[in-house]
């Protein structure tokens, strides 16, 4: 028998049909026809590799221990701008202290000066001008809270480190108010109650002839008197 003549397209024809039946043959038969493929096997670390791996437990301990050993901040020291004053290349400001006292504080050329009081360590004057004052808190009390009724206003730029104290207009303070009218009435109470008062008052007199010498008689409402003569 003959091949020759069979083209080489016809046979490679032939084989793949052959392969295709045996492989529908094979899967018809197949108890797991038709599920889907099994997931990719996880990766195998090594016991090296999972003591470096971060442990969230382990995480949320030390962030609770760093939160305990923060310090809470110290209360706010503020401080009340009472006025301000220049005299040539010098410059003061009248400050109400927290502790109530005024004291005044100097600026010189406008160069960054600590606060000179054993009370307040740490805070600097760093400007004055007319009517306001910028002062520098130290970092572990920064302020924090403005106080628009004191005039105060803490930095929001800087973490707080610079307050600016501004010298707050003060209301003017009510008139007296006038007393009520005297009624005529109270007016004759008032004059017999006076009456009463110096009802035993004797006016003293003194006459000219009982002047001693180098003295002299001043006649008063209420009686007379001697001085001495200049």
């Amino acid at each position: 028998m003959k091949y020759n003549n069979i083209p080489i397209t016809l046979i490679l024809t032939i084989a793949l049909c052959l392969s295709n039946i045996q492989t529908q043959a094979f899967d018809l038969f197949e108890k797991d026809r038709g599920k889907p493929p099994p997931p990719p096997p996880r990766p195998i670390i090594s016991a090296k590799r999972q003591a470096q791996l971060p442990n969230p437990f382990r995480l949320r301990q030390q962030e609770r221990k760093t939160q305990k050993s923060r310090k809470p901040l110290p209360p706010q020291k503020d401080f009340l701008l009472r006025g301000t004053s220049r005299i040539g290349d010098k410059r003061m400001a009248i400050l109400k202290g927290p502790d109530n006292k005024d004291f005044i504080q100097s600026l010189k050329d406008n160069v960054r000066t600590e606060i000179k009081h054993n009370k307040y360590q740490g805070y600097y004057l760093l400007s004055v001008e007319a009517r306001e004052v910028q002062i520098e808190y130290p970092t572990e009390s920064p302020c924090r809270k403005s106080n628009e009724e004191k005039g105060l206003e803490c930095s929001q730029t800087d973490e707080g480190k610079t307050a600016i104290l501004s010298l707050k207009r003060r209301k003017a303070l009510p008139s007296p108010k006038k007393p009520p009218p005297v009624s005529k009435k109270q007016k004759k109470r008032d004059q017999k109650k006076r009456q009463q008062q110096y009802k035993g008052f004797k006016r003293k007199v003194i006459k000219d002839e009982e002047v001693p010498p180098g003295m002299r008689v001043v006649r008063t409402p209420f009686g007379d008197r001697l001085v001495p003569k200049k």
